[in-house]
Order: structure tokens, then C-alpha cells, then sequence
């Protein structure tokens, strides 16, 4: 090898060493906790559209009461502040720091300041998630079999034609999920023929949701949602998250909730067109709550650890964060010994700017560690 090989070899083996030190400093700090006497917050999503501003939403309960409620910070999580809203949020989507929608369980809410301020756009029920490719083009949906299309910014949805003749009755399909990756986009949703699908109220994130179900169609588009076509996909389980993981793969977090199986949840991967996929994740005594994957290939998940055997999570239990390079080999991280959830989200900015929310009124911070987490 020569001289100037050598030295690039030192230096790369240099920089890998720098990397990994770096990488084994990291923790996950409280930056937010909802401590009040006879009162909790459970919260229901967060965004991060960049590493100084993050916004969640979720509801207050307490004296039997609930009200909805965002909480946000413009520093970074230096500082938050806590604002009531009017209705109960489910799900939030941001396109920059001031650009945003929230989605309630009577409408469909923007802000044009980064979640200050709440406008109310339109009162579609039954809407869980929306997802917008810009300031006006944007979708929603929902149940029972909902696809709403909207050209201006919310203000007005109409049906999207082109997915009515997806298989299923109305009153049997319920589409919860929808993630764009430029005009390539999926929403995925349950259906159950033999009888109309029970809308729930998941205890976990307090969003409505479907009773387990093994029938999953996904609605595909490869245009910006101009065509869609349908497929069909059998889990033995219920797909709680949809989310592209990069290299044209697709994850999928799905969940086995009383079904007597080994793990109380995996993440599988597939890349759509496939015969097969392959389980990413998958343990005993981890049950994953949310996966997040970022384009540089850096992917973390959030689980909780049922207790005892149990593969079920009655009440909160310790909350865990794990992450990987390469979707192979998964690395427990440390974190702040109070962090305990029954549901989580995850919400990324960058490689270095990584937040969760959980139900329990906790919102944490990925940082260099400190003495504070174990």
C-alpha cells in the first residue's frame, strides 16, 4: 500500500472511530414533562419541521374533563409553551416552521405561525391523518373508506374519484395512515367484509383507530396522487404505522395485540412490487410503538418493555430507544430513567435534532449524555 493510501486509510479509520465515540454518547433527555397533580397529558403526535421548532398536540384530562392542547418550542426545547385549542387533536403535519394542519376529532385546523394560532378550515369527521405536497395540494383520510383532496390549502376537500373502486363497502374500510416521498405516495387502511369495522379509540394514543384487523390495502399513486391503483396485503396482525424507509423500501410497524404471539409487535420491510419482505425488528420484550427512518439511513424506533412475560402493555412501562445504520443491528440507547409510555411518536428534523412524545406527557430529546439518564 502506499504512503498516500496508508494515510487515507488512518484517516477514515480515524473519522469511523470519531463516529462511533460520538454516537455512544447519546441519550434521551426530558426536555418537556407534564407534571400536574390529578392531571395528565396524553399526547397525540408531534412535528418537527426543523432543529429549533417542535410542536405537539395531544388532550388534558382531569376533574373528568378533557380539552385539547398543543405544546411547542421555537429554541430547540430550551423552552415550551402550552396553549389550549378547542377541539381534540389527533394528528399534526407541518411543510416548514410556520405551515401546518392539525387534524381534531371534529375538523381540520391550520396555522400560519408555526402553531400559535389555530384556524378552523372545514369539519370533515372522521379524518386521522392528513398529508400536504405543498402550501395548497394536500389529502386526508379517514373512515369509513375517506379520501379527501384539497387544492386550497384545506379550505375545501373533495372525494377522491379515483380510489372509489377500491375494494371494500364504505362502511367497512378505514384508511389511517398516508406518507408522501416526492409524488410517490401511499395511504393505508383495513377492511373486513364479513362485517362493518369497529371504530375504536385507541388507549394507547387516544386516536381513533380499527379493531385488529389482517386485511390491509394500500392505495399507491407514483404521480402525486393524479392515479391510483390498489393492493391488496395480509398481516397476522394490525399495521399501525406506514412509513417509506428509504432505497424504495417500505416499513411497517404491526402490532399483535392479544394474539398470544411471541413478540408484542415487529417492524417489517418490504419494497412494494416484491413477493416478500423481511422482519426489520423484532423482540419479546420490546413492543414498538413508532419507527422513524431519516434519508441518511439512520433509523431509531420507540418501544416499550411490557411487564413480566407479558407481551402486552396494560400500563406504562419503561420507555426505549434503539437505532441503527443499517436496519440489521439495533443498539439500545439510554434513557432518562423516568421516561415510562404506553404510546409514543417520533418526530425528526435532521440526523442530530431527534424528539419523542409520549402519552404519559413527556417529551424527550436525543442529546449528549449526561448523568441524567441510565
Amino acid at each position: 500500500m502506499s504512503p498516500a493510501a496508508s494515510r487515507l486509510s488512518a484517516a477514515i479509520l480515524a473519522a469511523l472511530s470519531l463516529a462511533v465515540l460520538c454516537r455512544a454518547e447519546e441519550s434521551w433527555k426530558i426536555q418537556y414533562f407534564y407534571d400536574k397533580r390529578d392531571s395528565d397529558l396524553d399526547f397525540r403526535d408531534i412535528r418537527c419541521p426543523s432543529s429549533t421548532h417542535c410542536v405537539a398536540a395531544g388532550v388534558v384530562q382531569d376533574d373528568g374533563h378533557e380539552r385539547g392542547a398543543v405544546v411547542l418550542t421555537t429554541d430547540g426545547g430550551e423552552h415550551w409553551s402550552l396553549m389550549n385549542v378547542k377541539e381534540h387533536p389527533v394528528s399534526l403535519f407541518f411543510l416548514d416552521e410556520s405551515t401546518g394542519w392539525m387534524v381534531t376529532d371534529h375538523g381540520i385546523w391550520a396555522t400560519p405561525d408555526g402553531g400559535k394560532s389555530w384556524n378552523k378550515l372545514d369539519s370533515l369527521k372522521g379524518i386521522v391523518d392528513v398529508h400536504f405536497l405543498d402550501a395548497s395540494h394536500g389529502f386526508a383520510v379517514g373512515f369509513p373508506k375517506a379520501v379527501y383532496e384539497t387544492t386550497d390549502g384545506g379550505h375545501k376537500w373533495v372525494k377522491v374519484k379515483a380510489v372509489a373502486g377500491a375494494p371494500g363497502e364504505d362502511e367497512h374500510t378505514f384508511y389511517d395512515s398516508i406518507a408522501f416521498q416526492g409524488p410517490h405516495g401511499l395511504i393505508a387502511g383495513s377492511m373486513d367484509e364479513s362485517e362493518p369495522i369497529p371504530v375504536r379509540r385507541n388507549p394507547a394514543t387516544g386516536s381513533l383507530e380499527l379493531a385488529p384487523s389482517d386485511d390491509t390495502l394500500i392505495l399507491e399513486t407514483l404521480d402525486g396522487g393524479k392515479a391510483w391503483t390498489t393492493k391488496g396485503m395480509r398481516f397476522d396482525g394490525k399495521l399501525a404505522k406506514l412509513s417509506f424507509a428509504g432505497k424504495g423500501m417500505v416499513a411497517a410497524v404491526i402490532g399483535y395485540e392479544g394474539r398470544n404471539k411471541r413478540y408484542p409487535s415487529v417492524v417489517f420491510g418490504a419494497v412494494l412490487g416484491a413477493k416478500a419482505g423481511q422482519t426489520i425488528f423484532a423482540q419479546p420484550d420490546r413492543a414498538v410503538v413508532d419507527f422513524a427512518m431519516l434519508p441518511s439511513g439512520r433509523a431509531f424506533i420507540a418501544a416499550v418493555e411490557p411487564p413480566g412475560n407479558s407481551t402486552e402493555v396494560p400500563i406504562p412501562g419503561k420507555l426505549k430507544m434503539l437505532e441503527s445504520d443499517d436496519l440489521k443491528g439495533w443498539r439500545e440507547m439510554a434513557v432518562d430513567f423516568r421516561a415510562v409510555a404506553r404510546g409514543a411518536v417520533l418526530a425528526a428534523a435532521d440526523v442530530s435534532h431527534v424528539w419523542v412524545a409520549t402519552d404519559t406527557g413527556m417529551i424527550l430529546s436525543l442529546v449528549k449524555s449526561d448523568s441524567s439518564a441510565r
